[in-house]
């Protein structure tokens, strides 16, 4: 499709743009969730890649640093299967995953893979420095409840509401 001046007006050419950059972040979390894979198979060996950084570079734009985070990632959720489930899938951000994989246990995987699930960024990294402080500060290995307040959309408000009942 050729774009010009006249076919769209600023509010469609806006809506696309929006539309496409949504589609390439999801693309590129699917795209990052096989990196483990294909590093364990060796498969960008196979396809003549020097390196698997060369492999993500290459075919996705993604820097050395995201892919080493990624590898790393994967390894330390291998013992969560259901955080693990949404790193490989890309229905979550691996950037959410990394901020809760080193609090999340076996136990708790599930709990932790609905809160990547429901909250945004902000409250996610807010409740897991609270889960961490609860830790430092009982010596426990398991976080302790946490009573959080803070805005958010109605339609949200309503899954964390189902999620509270859950618990």
């Amino acid at each position: 499709m050729k774009l010009t001046n006249t076919t769209l007006s600023d509010k469609d050419l806006y809506a696309l743009c929006k539309e496409y950059g949504q589609k390439a972040r999801l693309w590129k979390r699917r795209f990052a969730g096989l990196l483990p894979e294909v590093f364990a198979r060796g498969l960008y060996k196979r396809r003549h890649f020097g390196s698997i950084h060369e492999f993500a570079a290459k075919l996705a734009g993604m820097g050395k640093e995201s892919v080493d985070k990624v590898l790393r990632l994967s390894k330390k959720l291998q013992d969560k299967p259901r955080l693990l489930e949404q790193l490989e899938t890309g229905s979550q951000a691996w950037t959410k995953l990394e901020r809760v994989a080193f609090i999340a246990t076996p136990e708790t995987d599930g709990e932790w893979a609905e809160r990547v699930e429901t909250l945004a960024s902000g409250p996610l990294s807010l409740l897991v420095q609270n889960s961490r402080l609860d830790l430092t500060a009982s010596g426990n290995s398991q976080p302790e409840k946490v009573q959080q307040r803070f805005e958010v959309r109605p339609e949200l408000a309503g899954k964390l509401n189902q999620l509270k009942k859950r618990a």
